[in-house]
């Protein structure tokens, strides 16, 4: 009986940190394949923890800085057929004849975006390009097209950066400004990362929920204006008011 308990509480234990463990992966491998770049023209950061307007702070994955842009990278280590559009707020991910619903990555980039850009917003030039980058596992099949991120398989990671770094941007930029700020979020103490860790996670359950009780009361959980009902050729679906401005649907 003892025996039993003791497997269900480990059972528990790995269910819950279990997707902890797989986004460690996935980044650790990303980290990986972004130490290939040259370092005489890309600056790699991992793991950031970087201030919010929210008051919390935005958890970005991988960061990229050249002169010529910046590479905002959100990781995915997730296997199967992934479904999704930029617009809705779930992705669908089908694997061994099951389907599993997941928070939008491209949405979670805007915001990691939004935090850069406040962070930095006395360096960047107007025009500066940032680039929100989505990467897949290689065992991931992308079963959809995207237009305003480059949603990719780990493969293509490094070929995508250099491609769009390849667009040069001839106004001079402060690096070396961006880059010591940029750094002051890359915690390396352990104990302080993971007490930042642990206040940014009860931070995004909290804006779950907050979304989710907009949501039920009609309000769009993006821009705050109504939500309403539309029409398509195959049915009817749930869209932001606020539309094209806004592109939010469920």
């Amino acid at each position: 009986m003892v025996a039993i308990l003791v497997l269900l509480v480990v059972i528990v234990i790995l269910k819950r940190s279990y997707p902890k463990v797989k986004g460690a992966i996935g980044e650790k491998k990303v980290n990986g394949i972004l130490s290939n770049l040259p370092s005489d023209t890309y600056r790699i950061w991992n793991d950031l923890y970087v201030p919010n307007k929210k008051k919390g702070t935005s958890q970005i994955d991988h960061v990229v800085l050249t002169n010529n842009g910046l590479f905002v990278i959100e990781t995915k280590n997730y296997q199967g057929w992934i479904f999704g559009h930029e617009q809705s707020q779930y992705w669908t991910q089908s694997i061994y004849k099951r389907k599993e619903r997941f928070h939008n990555p491209i949405w979670q980039n805007y915001g990691h975006i939004r935090a850069l850009k406040e962070l930095l917003q006395e360096d960047l030039p107007n025009e500066f390009p940032i680039y929100s980058i989505i990467v897949f596992s290689d065992k991931a099949t992308l079963k959809s097209t995207f237009e305003n991120a480059s949603v990719i398989n780990n493969k293509q990671l490094l070929s995508t950066i250099k491609e769009l770094n390849s667009n040069i941007f001839y106004e001079a930029i402060p690096l070396k400004s961006m880059i010591e700020k940029i750094t002051k979020y890359a915690i390396t103490d352990k104990k302080l990362k993971k007490q930042i860790s642990k206040q940014h996670i009860i931070q995004i359950r909290e804006d779950r929920k907050l979304d989710s009780q907009k949501i039920k009361q009609n309000i769009c959980p993006r821009c705050g204006s109504s939500l309403v009902e539309r029409k398509r050729k195959n049915g009817s679906f749930i869209g932001c008011s606020g539309f094209p401005k806004c592109r939010y649907t469920r």
